[in-house]
């Protein structure tokens, strides 16, 4: 059911609530801008000019740093939620688009969709490791151990799976077609897809890497960011 509707100018793609639940962050594609609500009255608080074509964005599990995908500056920002400023911008690999961070913030990953290639970037020396993964790559999620990262590989119907021990590409699984979004279930630690082009719902088991449901849909299945609990 729809509650209610919240105009925002250009064209918002990323949307992020931050770890205290009170500012929703939304990064406004075409005037490079994010915008800062509050996230019980939906008022924007404040705004701020930042790289070009913003996408994902995650926030540090402290919230003191937003980490913001800039697609067409090939970089990432990091926001200082104190400061207000941003303090840093780091170049990663072309178009870089969804992002995802580790449970103590050390690691950042950042899926560079025209490089096909993930960064791995270590927060506190910003020292990065690339690693390669599938065609036109879009969007990453660590698994519940945290000892595999799985990346949505839109041009070849595949999901790519990273071991993040020795950062290696270990496998690569069929799914449906042009899988996009990605998301962990927090409960049972499997990885659920959507596939907008053939409109379904893909499930891995993480443990066994083997795809365990195929879940009609409606048509054009998207996500961007999280979508499981």
């Amino acid at each position: 059911e729809l509650i209610n509707t919240y105009p925002i100018k250009g064209t918002p793609v990323g949307l992020l609530l931050s770890t205290d639940n009170k500012t929703l962050y939304v990064a406004d594609w075409t005037d490079d801008v994010i915008y800062q609500l509050d996230a019980i009255t939906m008022e924007i608080q404040s705004q701020f000019q930042n790289g070009k074509a913003p996408a994902g964005m995650v926030m540090s599990p402290d919230g003191k740093k937003l980490y913001i995908a800039n697609r067409d500056s090939n970089d990432v920002s990091i926001f200082d939620t104190d400061t207000k400023q941003i303090s840093q911008r780091i170049s990663v690999g072309k178009h870089p688009f969804g992002l995802s961070i580790n449970k103590n913030g050390s690691e950042l990953y950042v899926v560079n969709v025209i490089s096909n290639t993930v960064s791995v970037v270590n927060t506190g020396t910003l020292e990065i490791q690339t690693i390669r993964v599938g065609e036109h790559p879009y969007c990453i999620t660590p698994s519940k151990d945290e000892r595999l990262l799985f990346v949505t590989n839109t041009q070849d119907d595949s999901v790519s799976i990273i071991n993040l021990a020795n950062k290696q590409s270990i496998a690569k699984v069929k799914v449906g077609e042009v899988p996009e979004g990605i998301s962990l279930d927090d409960l049972t630690g499997n990885i659920y897809i959507a596939n907008w082009g053939s409109n379904q719902v893909t499930v891995i088991d993480s443990q066994s890497l083997k795809i365990i449901a195929q879940i009609k849909t409606g048509d054009k299945s998207r996500a961007f960011g999280k979508f499981v609990l």
